[in-house]
């Protein structure tokens, strides 16, 4: 760690992992709303099909509807 010479020094808090409380379990409304925001990740805007993957951000929809010179879209 290099020395801070206007600020104190960098501090880690490290925390005993046998002290941790557990992580609460999913419940069913979380597990459902989990599952339809994944779904809707799926979900192509264009042609409104489950594309079996998540959409690419750079493409906002299914590969074939963003290259259908490529592959037929499946609507």
């Amino acid at each position: 760690m290099r020395p801070r010479y206007r600020r104190g020094p960098l501090v880690a808090y490290l925390y005993r992992v046998d002290r941790a409380k557990p992580v609460r379990p999913m419940t069913a409304g979380k597990r459902a709303a989990l599952a339809k925001a994944m779904r809707a990740r799926r979900t192509c805007p264009a042609c409104a099909t489950d594309a079996g993957y998540v959409i690419p951000t750079s493409l906002g929809m299914c590969v074939p509807c963003a290259y259908p010179a490529a592959a037929p879209c499946a609507a």
